[in-house]
């Protein structure tokens, strides 16, 4: 090896460690490392809100198989939160049939097909739009 080359492996050394060390700093500055898969995974899922959609789809399917045909056209499963499924029901007549004389059954099927979702009530909400769009 010439003089030279040995210059340039020594420079080349430095411009590495420098870069190396600037690395660190952004990482620092980031919060760290690498992630694991399933942490990257669960921050695209929340990001995205993927599992928001794939939890709408089943909650609306189940509210489909646990009601009557001639209600589930007229109403819209809008979220599960805190055990409570919120649903929006076309007309305020049929809001009232539904709190006052389905709530009950219609709950015990809810917990009969799902009991792992755990729902302990039902809310009803008017959306007089909904009638529109089915039609």
């Amino acid at each position: 090896m010439t003089e030279h080359q040995k210059e340039l492996d020594e420079d080349q050394r430095e411009l590495i460690q420098h870069v190396m060390q600037q690395r660190r700093q952004e990482l620092q500055v980031r919060g760290g490392g690498p992630q694991s898969l399933a942490g990257s995974l669960r921050e695209v899922i929340a990001a995205r809100k993927i599992g928001r959609v794939m939890e709408s789809r089943e909650l609306s399917l189940l509210w489909k198989n646990c009601v009557d045909e001639a209600i589930e056209p007229n109403t819209r499963v809008v979220s599960l939160r805190n055990r409570v499924l919120l649903v929006e029901v076309s007309d305020s007549v049929l809001m009232s049939e539904l709190s006052n004389f389905h709530r009950r059954p219609i709950l015990a099927a809810l917990k009969k097909a799902r009991p792992d979702m755990q729902i302990t009530n039902l809310k009803f909400r008017l959306n007089a739009g909904l009638s529109r769009a089915r039609e």
